[in-house]
């Protein structure tokens, strides 16, 4: 089978174990082909640091881009995270046609916000523009307070509610993407998960976990990264979940047996082998069928 290759389009924080270092471990332990197209260069990530250094890449990543389009390369998936501009968004939806693959996947974490509060790098006209952004995506992985935003629905908490849950989903069906999972929902006092809405199919569906209480930096990448992995190896969208969901749930338990000294990121290294067994027992079965 050929290998198959994936731009993951986020920023680069050298220390702190998010965005692109996150998925490029992740990915290429699925045997997936990982390039990288930074949005920004940070000493580490922005939660829990003080004196970060900042690079915006914005007229790196053109050229990056147009040296990508004259080699004719394509790419099976486009993954994106943290974006440091509305320009940026622009940037890469116009040269999107000329990057992807046939039939190529497309995920977008739409990072903008947690907690219900907009980071503060980002206005409204940046919630507009990764809106238009995600129009048209095979896959959207947004937090709660990131669905509120991209479905111009008030955040009301991370609590569960169906009829909520609903009027978001609806919201964000207008966007035009044709699936949605919506992390870090509580599904009351001890539990966490998703909540799938496939739109093609008009299907949904909930998963969920045992909720950690501690403060757990970058589990939105991990979670991001681990679920295209699994789908980019045939596995469908349940199956992808819950093998994610247990994914993130090991890794959050070997970060909490080591909290004091790895507070700054999950411990997921411990678990690639899991992952890596799950893709080659996946193809196994496809040359056995």
């Amino acid at each position: 089978m050929k290998q198959k290759r994936v731009l993951s389009v986020q920023d680069i924080s050298c220390f702190g174990k998010c965005s692109n270092t996150v998925a490029l471990p992740v990915l290429s332990a699925a045997d997936i082909e990982t390039v990288i197209l930074p949005t920004a260069l940070l000493s580490t990530h922005t939660g829990g640091f003080q004196n970060y250094t900042f690079l915006d890449l914005t007229e790196e990543m053109h050229r990056i881009l147009s040296h990508f389009r004259s080699l004719d390369m394509r790419f099976d998936a486009l993954y994106t995270g943290y974006f440091g501009s509305a320009a940026q968004l622009a940037d890469v939806a116009s040269f999107r046609p000329s990057l992807m693959a046939e039939g190529g996947f497309v995920l977008v974490d739409p990072v903008m916000g947690d907690g219900g509060r907009l980071y503060s790098i980002y206005d409204s006209a940046f919630v507009c523009a990764m809106r238009e952004f995600c129009r048209g995506a095979d896959l959207i992985t947004p937090n709660v307070t990131e669905a509120c935003l991209l479905a111009d629905i008030p955040y009301s908490g991370d609590s569960y509610d169906a009829q909520k849950m609903d009027a978001v989903l609806e919201g964000i069906s207008r966007l035009g993407c044709r699936c949605a999972v919506i992390t870090g929902v509580h599904f009351g006092e001890n539990d966490i998960g998703v909540v799938c809405r496939d739109f093609s199919a008009e299907k949904s569906f909930t998963l969920s976990a045992p909720r950690s209480d501690a403060p757990l930096h970058g589990t939105g990448d991990v979670f991001a990264s681990a679920l295209l992995a699994y789908l980019m190896n045939g596995f469908e969208m349940r199956e992808a979940l819950r093998k994610t969901v247990r994914f993130v749930s090991a890794a959050i338990h070997d970060t909490e047996a080591d909290l004091e000294s790895h507070w700054y990121g999950l411990k997921f290294e411990g678990c690639l082998g899991t992952l890596s067994d799950d893709v080659r027992m996946k193809k196994i079965e496809r040359t056995l069928q």
